[in-house]
């Protein structure tokens, strides 16, 4: 369901695009400028964002990232180079 609803909020996004190109969209007699129609239609997609869980998805994915660069970091081996620039000197 969150691939359909990206799928969506993309072909709005370019469909959007693609109208502006050709004229202004005119609502209530008011120009509505591109920004404000982009704007409207990433309104419109937050409820179904949070319908198809994209949040839980978002900090899944930065949580997987964390614990891999964690992982990565706490096995890896310092160089004979990089311990002696971590030595102090006593003062």
């Amino acid at each position: 369901m969150l691939l359909i609803a990206l799928a969506v909020f993309a072909g709005a996004f370019y469909i959007i695009h693609l109208k502006s190109l050709e004229s202004k969209l005119v609502v209530l007699g008011k120009e509505l400028a591109l920004p404000h129609q982009m704007g409207l239609a990433g309104a419109v997609s937050l409820p179904v964002f949070w319908l198809a869980g994209a949040g839980a998805a978002v900090f899944w994915v930065l949580g997987a990232t964390l614990f891999v660069i964690g992982s990565h970091a706490a096995f890896r081996e310092l160089e004979g180079s990089d311990l002696e620039e971590l030595l102090m000197e006593p003062v």
